[in-house]
């Protein structure tokens, strides 16, 4: 096998087949970092080191069958001849490096394309905006420092929220955008602890609500690429002037009704371009493009806390509502978690987490709103409107 007599030891040097030199066995031993005594079982046995294909032999020594480890010539140092068969003896490693190598090697068919997609035309979005609570208190110590609210903070996320929103819809180069207030924006006096705990009164909590709301839409105005608007006004069910729900007059017992008839008002003097829907039902159907979409709050929608509890009664009510109205998409908030599917999407929260959340171990999220990008072709993405 070797057509010299050298005996392996950790003072020889050694070389693999790309030149590169060693030597010692304990210094390639640390290289590899591996034990030297793995190569020297085989340099002993008069038998090459191979190890993560390469292969290292003594210098000066010629091992038959593969590579020779002396010769200047680069292809040389890839195979060793066997003088007997008169052949080239290639070790199996550097037959699998050849083909691979041929196979690089082969040209590349270039097609030409001349296909006519289908332009997706106008894009537009829908941006959801719902649940502030902007009067209501949230101690951290009673969320286990998870969260803090109350009416600085509500300010401040809700200026975020409009900013972020604004470099979203430059970003998509929006030119129509549907934006859907969904309610709950106050808390209002709707449970015994509202009432001791909030920051102000429901009528205070009003005004405010309707300044920051005019002015994110103003802000909306004059610095994103949207060239109309569409405002759709939904009243929750914590903005409300009676002990339960009232079907026939929800809308004209809301403090958010109130609201959002002021800030159209205040449109309409600014001359802002937006178009106002604020029905006088639970809901509002809006047809974009031929698609028909429903927005609502989601009290409707009875069924346990969180996003997995609310699903199959959410899917019975799509269901009923589709025989109805042929929905492509339902659009609520309520429930303080985001959710989007196919053909509902769920609205996250402005106020983040509280003790309504901790106590009934729902998910827990950062504030977050919704926003949807939809153009001809149907919907291209669906973004998180973050509000910190």
């Amino acid at each position: 096998m070797f057509e010299s007599k050298i005996k392996p030891s950790v003072s020889n040097k050694l070389v693999d087949e790309l030149g590169r030199e060693f030597n010692s066995v304990r210094q390639l031993a640390k290289y590899l970092n591996i034990g030297k005594d793995r190569i020297l079982r085989k340099l002993k046995k008069n038998e090459p080191f191979i190890y993560n294909g390469h292969t290292y032999g003594l210098k000066n020594v010629k091992y038959v069958g593969y590579n020779n480890f002396n010769s200047d010539n680069e292809n040389d140092r890839m195979y060793s001849y066997d003088n007997e068969e008169n052949e080239i003896l290639m070790s199996d490693e550097y037959k699998e490096f050849l083909e691979t190598k041929n196979v690089a090697e082969l040209p590349f068919e270039k097609y030409d394309f001349d296909v006519q997609c289908k332009d997706g035309g106008k894009k537009y979005a829908i941006a959801l905006f719902s649940d502030a609570h902007i009067e209501e208190n949230v101690d951290p110590r009673t969320v286990l420092g998870l969260n803090e609210y109350n009416m600085e903070i509500a300010e401040e996320r809700i200026q975020k929220y409009f900013v972020n929103l604004v470099k979203a819809l430059n970003e998509d180069e929006v030119e129509n955008l549907i934006f859907a207030s969904l309610g709950d924006l106050l808390t209002g006096f709707l449970h015994d602890d509202n009432i001791q705990t909030n920051n102000c009164t429901p009528i205070e909590a009003t005004f405010m609500a309707q300044n920051l709301l005019y002015s994110g839409l103003e802000y909306l105005v004059e610095n994103s690429t949207v060239e109309h608007i569409k405002f759709i006004g939904i009243v929750g069910n914590h903005s409300r002037t009676t002990k339960k729900i009232q079907h026939a007059n929800g809308y004209a017992m809301s403090y958010e009704w109130l609201m959002y008839k002021n800030v159209e008002k205040q449109c309409q003097l600014a001359n802002l371009p937006i178009e106002f829907e604020i029905p006088n039902s639970e809901m509002a159907i809006i047809n974009i493009l031929n698609k028909n979409y429903i927005f609502i709050h989601g009290f409707q929608i009875k069924g346990g806390t969180g996003i997995s509890g609310i699903l199959p009664s959410l899917n019975r009510m799509s269901l009923k509502w589709e025989r109805i109205f042929h929905q492509d998409k339902i659009y609520l908030g309520h429930f303080h978690n985001f959710m989007s599917l196919t053909n509902i999407a769920v609205n996250g929260s402005i106020i983040g987490y509280n003790t309504f959340s901790l106590t009934n171990a729902m998910l827990y999220e950062k504030p977050l709103q919704l926003y949807d990008l939809y153009d001809e072709n149907g919907l291209i993405l669906t973004r998180k409107i973050y509000c910190e």
